[in-house]
């Protein structure tokens, strides 16, 4: 439902801050964490985007020990409260995320309604900008950035951290 989320002040401030953050550093970490996020709808999906070599099907429990797995140690976090979940290796990493986050968040509550649902068709059922829009976070202003672009460069820059630590590892 667009919108029918009512942010607070704070609520807002909070769209792009960490919500939940997790260092996961053995199996046994993984399955203990897994188990307690596995009804989280988006964990294993935003785990998976940024993870092609991992199978589409791994299940929502067992995504942790698949990332950990292929990359080995690293911070489990949520990017506010409707934002997507990520898996960095480092804190580095991590800030790295976060300010592309930001970027499109700050982006998209300056865009108009049409810009958003433009960018947001055209990631799907994936987008971003589409689990933004069940908040009241948009105050239209004179946004023209290139949101799609923006989410886009998101999940490249999830997919390249992960893959370079997958090397690593």
């Amino acid at each position: 439902m667009p919108r029918g989320v009512r942010l607070s002040a704070q609520g807002r401030a909070r769209l792009a801050h960490l919500s939940d953050i997790r260092d996961v550093a053995s199996p046994s970490q993984a399955t203990q964490c897994g188990r307690e996020l596995a009804g989280e709808v988006w964990l294993a999906a935003d785990l998976l985007a940024a993870r092609p070599w991992l199978p589409a099907d791994t299940p929502p429990g067992e995504i942790l020990n698949a990332v950990l797995h292929s990359e080995w140690r690293g911070l489990l976090a949520l990017l506010g409260e409707y934002g997507p979940w990520v898996y960095a290796a480092t804190v580095r990493d991590l800030q790295e995320l976060a300010r592309t986050y930001g970027a499109l968040v700050t982006a998209a509550a300056q865009a108009s309604e049409i810009a958003v649902y433009d960018a947001a068709s055209r990631r799907g059922r994936l987008s971003l900008l589409a689990r933004l829009e069940t908040t009241d976070y948009r105050q239209p202003g004179a946004g023209g950035a290139d949101l799609a672009a923006l989410e886009h460069g998101f999940w490249q820059l999830a997919q390249a951290q992960a893959a370079r630590q997958r090397i690593r590892q």
